[in-house]
């Protein structure tokens, strides 16, 4: 008995493990009562079952009494070791009506001795003794002998516990402390990136770098600003997640979990593998001041979240809130010197050079002064010039789009391609501003006026000045049924006359000039507008007219002779009687053309 206990203590001097030390106990019990198996059972502290963990037998047999279960309903002998803290002498399994008889057919066991592991009071175990197929007795003596051993076992066992409990903890503590001193180097990591002014890419590459995993960085509608550290094929399902998110089979359980995201919490995105996403995702709200300003994105592709990837991702987060707000910041300073230098330009000061190239603009290049309005004079511009710029700065621009306030205006400076001609330019800037129109007033509110081309640097307030007159003559003379776009080029010479002049002097004067023609009901009085309007536009050519309308001349000759005499206007000899009707006629291309006021005489 010494001897055991001498092996017993040496054991644990040594700190052996656990399961070396439950090897020990029932080794060394056997050995002392003779039995030919010993089995160590412990109980489960939540549960108060017995778990089987190790044995002593002839042959190896831990595996299956790790199966075993003891002190269910019905395992009577187990409770009367309990109740009595005492061991338990089972001499013949079959007729005994205390244990568990299938367990003991299965195991063979003919003879048993249950002996209580005590700690404290408290039966933290038992040891189960028998020979396989005999049947014996054990002695008081031996059974006191047992019991004895197995108190002495059972502090054993708990030292090794705590010993083992211990050794843990302090394994876990130096994990948590390696993982501290790691997350602190990567948040130093991504505040040295945020300090020296890299962008939100490099701040989702480094993450990907430091998590070694993929990473995507959406704005606050899912579209992709940076994805890094994943495959071809993932890459371009993180990208497409903006579009791919709103999928039918996706949209009803991910709407909601992105709605409940909470600032510096991530959260647990299980897969989609209906959009090709197949790991899971740890996805935090990137926020700044209570606005929402996008998401940060995590795969799970390379090894399991952990706490260190929560950690990074909610620093990463903050991080690129700050970031998107210092450019933000950036972007409003620049965009307030973009509006400073818009005015300066329409108001003709000099010495722009060094201003206009510290934004990238090149006061040489050819550009276009427009006026973005209101067509009532009255209200106020429900679009502001930053959104204007923005709208008209496409891949084809050679530049950014320029635009500020002028009055309730908004005045935009767009540079054309160089290599077109004054027409071409024109034509690719009314394009633009079309588009523009359709997109924002489609009810037709906004108008918009375009200058002419100009190239030197302080030509930009006259064209203003030419815009502003065109803009005028759209208030004043368009027919509200026309898009409210006109170039200083569609007036030609009118502008300046018709910039000046009301709309009932303007009507009063198509009444003057072609009065005859317009109180005649008759279609022929369309026909003879219809031919005085391209005649006039094609500097009086007879030809380019006719073929234009596709007549032959002599019926272009018979109409003018007719026009002539009606209104009284030597237009095809009179340079006089020519610049007056070409003056008229801008009034009526204004409210329609020849066939909106033939025959009503008047206009409206």
């Amino acid at each position: 008995m010494l001897a055991a206990f001498r092996r017993l203590a040496g054991a644990l001097a040594e700190e052996q493990e656990l399961d070396t030390i439950l090897h020990l106990v029932v080794d060394t019990l056997s050995e002392l009562t003779g039995a030919d198996r010993c089995s160590l059972h412990l109980r489960d502290r939540e549960t108060g079952l017995f778990h089987g963990k190790v044995a002593h037998a002839a042959s190896d047999i831990d595996v299956p009494v790790r199966q075993l279960v003891s002190g269910m309903p019905g395992d009577d002998f187990t409770r009367e070791i309990l109740e009595t803290g005492q061991p338990v002498m089972l001499t013949n399994t079959l007729m005994d009506p205390r244990p568990v008889h299938s367990a003991m057919r299965r195991w063979r066991a003919r003879s048993v001795l249950g002996v209580p592991m005590r700690l404290r009071g408290e039966v933290i175990g038992i040891l189960c003794l028998d020979s396989e197929d005999t049947a014996m007795e054990f002695s008081a003596s031996v059974q006191e002998l047992a019991l004895s051993f197995a108190e002495l076992a059972a502090t054993a066992i708990n030292q090794v516990q705590l010993t083992t409990q211990l050794r843990d903890s302090l394994r876990t503590q130096a994990r948590q402390l390696e993982m501290l001193q790691r997350a602190r180097r990567m948040e130093g990591q991504l505040a040295d990136i945020a300090l020296s002014g890299w962008g939100v890419r490099e701040l989702g590459q480094t993450v990907a770098e430091l998590l070694s995993k993929p990473c995507a960085v959406y704005d606050a509608d899912f579209r992709c600003l940076s994805c890094a550290g994943a495959p071809d094929r993932l890459q371009t399902r993180l990208r497409s997640l903006g579009e791919t998110r709103h999928d039918p089979t996706v949209e009803p359980f991910l709407e909601p979990f992105v709605e409940g995201l909470e600032a510096g919490r991530p959260q647990c995105l299980m897969p989609l593998p209906q959009i090709g996403i197949n790991h899971r995702m740890l996805l935090t709200a990137i926020e700044l001041n209570g606005q929402r300003q996008g998401y940060l994105l995590v795969v799970e592709a390379a090894g399991r979240f952990g706490p260190l990837d929560e950690v990074i991702s909610r620093r990463a987060a903050h991080n690129i809130a700050l970031e998107r707000s210092r450019n933000r910041l950036d972007q409003d300073r620049e965009w307030h010197a973009v509006e400073a230098l818009v005015g300066s330009l329409i108001r003709g000061e000099g010495q722009l050079d060094d201003r206009a190239r510290s934004l990238g603009v090149d006061l040489s290049a050819r550009r276009v002064v427009c006026l973005v309005a209101q067509r009532d004079c009255v209200s106020g511009n429900r679009v502001t010039p930053r959104q204007v710029a923005q709208m008209l700065t496409d891949r084809e621009s050679p530049s950014s789009v320029l635009a500020a306030w002028s009055g309730l205006d908004i005045a935009v400076i767009i540079e054309v391609p160089h290599e077109h001609d004054r027409r071409r330019a024109i034509e690719w800037v009314r394009a633009r501003l079309r588009a523009l129109l359709t997109e924002l007033s489609p009810d037709g509110q906004l108008c918009a006026a375009i200058s002419t081309v100009v190239e030197a640097p302080g030509d930009d307030h006259r064209a203003h000045r030419e815009a502003q007159q065109v803009l005028k003559c759209i208030r004043e003379h368009l027919s509200d049924a026309e898009l409210g776009l006109l170039a200083a080029d569609d007036l030609g010479a009118a502008r300046l006359l018709l910039a000046s002049t009301s709309r009932d002097e303007a009507r009063q004067l198509v009444l003057d000039t072609f009065g005859p023609l317009l109180g005649d009901p008759d279609a022929r009085s369309a026909a003879l507008l219809s031919t005085l309007e391209p005649f006039l536009r094609l500097t009086r050519s007879v030809r380019d007219c006719a073929d234009e309308l596709g007549v032959h001349p002599n019926t272009v000759r018979y109409r003018l002779g007719n026009i002539e005499r009606l209104t009284g206007l030597q237009i095809t000899t009179n340079d006089s009687d020519y610049l007056t009707a070409e003056l008229a006629m801008a009034v009526v291309r204004l409210r329609g053309g020849p066939s909106a006021v033939a025959g009503l005489g008047y206009i409206a």
